[in-house]
Formats: structure tokens, C-alpha cells, sequence
């Protein structure tokens, strides 16, 4: 908690360093990995006598970021990601039942973020979202019913901002979500998504004196 209690003042004290974030937008696009722990998911399924033989360590995931500046270290945020993972039990009959695991959907929530710290272009950040998540689990054999799931995430990160309007991003999130494979039990749908992505800044216009005729 000690920690975490470091992080917000570190970032709240980065307003008195710099003008800070008020009114600043932003797009970052990118990808990484999903990494997708599922441990009571491959228990149950050994005990059922179908172990998994591949998959669940995660996959390939997209992100694509948008964010405005409401005060001088506060930003909203809408978050687009999207995960996929394939998955493989070993059936009695010596056949293999082979999954694939395709989730997505939005987060909305906002960051808590500093500006120029420790270094010029340093933007460290803390983040925690909420927002609709689709799970799509299909199946040569077993059929699973597409759902629609409500999914929390929190996370952090760092940006480098090497230009005004450009900088480079790496994310770390955790996302709690889960769906269920009938026969076996549930299954974790979420998962840490590691993240690089390019980011494009959109400063605000200057601002400029009211002109009154006359005056």
C-alpha cells in the first residue's frame, strides 16, 4: 500500500514541475502480449480426464488508446483491445479437442498521470478502467455460447514523449474477466496484456486575449 501511496504523490507532485496534461489529447496505437493464467481451468479439466496439452500461457493482443487531458494530471480514457489464444485437451480416445479463444472490447475509465518526471518527456501513469468485454471460445467439438461480459482492469505505465506531438509507450494492465466452458468450469478471459505503442499528441490551441473593439 506503501507503495502505491508513493506513486499517486510522485505523479501529483509533477503538476508543480510542469504545465502538465490540461486539455492535451491523445491516440496510441500498438500490441503485445496477453498473458492468460488459467490454472483452475486446466485442473478441472484433468480431472475430468481431458488435460490440456497446449495453449493457455496467452497469445498475440492489439490496443489502440484514446485520451484527453480534463486538469493538469487527471485524463479520460477509452482503451480498444483485443486478445486471441488457442487452447488444446487431450480426449479418452486419444484425440485432441482444440479451442480457440478470441476476446475483446472496451475499458472506460481514466489515468492518473505525471508530466516530466524525473526526466524531460518522462510520463509515468496509473490507470483503472471498466467496460463491456466479449468472449468468443469455439470449438471443433464442444460448442460455446459467445458472451458478453462486464470486465475491470487497472495497470500502469510510461511514456516517452521525444517530440511534442510524438512518444513511445510501454504498458503493463491486468484485466479481471471470466466466461465458462460448459462441462469443465470457468475460464479466465482476461489476463496481463504487456503493451508497446506509438503515441500522437494533440496539444490544445494557445490561448489568445479577447479582443474588444474599442479597448
Amino acid at each position: 500500500m506503501r507503495k502505491w501511496t508513493w506513486a499517486v504523490v510522485l505523479l501529483l507532485s509533477s503538476a508543480a514541475l510542469a504545465e502538465g496534461i490540461d486539455g492535451l489529447g491523445r491516440i496510441s496505437v500498438g500490441g503485445g502480449f496477453r498473458w492468460v493464467p488459467n490454472w483452475w481451468f486446466a485442473d478441472h479439466a484433468a480431472a475430468l480426464g481431458t488435460p490440456v496439452t497446449q495453449g493457455l500461457s496467452g497469445g498475440p493482443a492489439a490496443d489502440v488508446s484514446f485520451g484527453y487531458g480534463v486538469n493538469a494530471n487527471f485524463e479520460l480514457s477509452i482503451d480498444l483491445l483485443a486478445g486471441y489464444e488457442s487452447i488444446a485437451l487431450a480426449l479418452p480416445d486419444g484425440g485432441r479437442d482444440e479451442y480457440t479463444s478470441a476476446a475483446y472490447g472496451a475499458q472506460l475509465g481514466g489515468r492518473l498521470v505525471g508530466n516530466n518526471v524525473f526526466a524531460k518527456g518522462l510520463m509515468p501513469y496509473l490507470t483503472a478502467q471498466a467496460g463491456p468485454w466479449v468472449s468468443n471460445i469455439s470449438s471443433h467439438l464442444t460448442p460455446v455460447p459467445e458472451r458478453l461480459l462486464l470486465a475491470f482492469s487497472v495497470g500502469g505505465g510510461l511514456t516517452y514523449r521525444f517530440m511534442e506531438r510524438y512518444g513511445i509507450t510501454l504498458e503493463a494492465k491486468y484485466m479481471n474477466a471470466r466466461s465458462a466452458v460448459p462441462g469443465i468450469s470457468g475460464i479466465n478471459v482476461g489476463g496481463v496484456w504487456f503493451s508497446a505503442m506509438f503515441t500522437i499528441f494533440f496539444p490544445p490551441a494557445p490561448k489568445r486575449d479577447l479582443d474588444v473593439p474599442g479597448f
